[in-house]
């Protein structure tokens, strides 16, 4: 019998380790309705990639409540983890995924976008009247819609509060 090296056990040993690491790859599934795969791991950090719902994705890391993994397209990122499902979500076929999808909304048209930032638009301002909704209510409605915050105000609400990724 042939006597083997230790380069040779070396060699063996190193093969045998990354066919367990292949095996041990950890696949889950997007479980919201809408998620991305973010740069880093806040939500303030740039999507790069939107993910659909049931979609498979490569766990490569964990870090707190956040994965970092790789999609079929190869696409690295940040996903947090209450976004994720180990196990594939039903085909989405049941009637209130069908309902959600048809109800989805990709962008208002030009009429509808600059009538909302007048405020009520004609139709909506006659219903108000007729139902008896005041003009001090529907002022209130056009000071709230017209209110802005900024990203950061968002994250730092949500840290605050342990809301989101910073639930605990």
């Amino acid at each position: 019998m042939r006597r083997r090296g230790p380069l040779t056990l070396l060699s063996m040993i190193l093969v045998a380790s990354l066919v367990a690491g292949l095996a041990a790859a950890e696949t889950v599934y997007v479980g919201a309705t809408t998620a991305k795969l973010r740069s880093g791991k806040t939500s303030l950090d740039p999507a790069v990639a939107e993910l659909k719902f049931g979609e498979a994705l490569e766990v490569l890391r964990k870090e707190g409540g956040w994965l970092e993994v790789r999609t079929a397209a190869a696409v690295r990122g940040w996903i947090f983890a209450n976004k994720t499902t180990p196990s594939k979500p039903a085909g989405g076929g049941d009637f209130l995924a069908k309902l959600g999808k048809s109800m989805r909304r990709t962008e208002a048209s030009e009429v509808t976008a600059s009538a909302g930032a007048r405020g009520l638009d004609k139709v909506s301002e006659g219903y108000a009247q007729r139902v008896g909704i005041s003009q001090q209510d529907r002022d209130a409605v056009d000071r709230m819609t017209a209110y802005r915050l900024t990203d950061q105000e968002v994250e730092d609400f949500l840290r605050d509060g342990g809301l989101g990724e910073y639930a605990k």
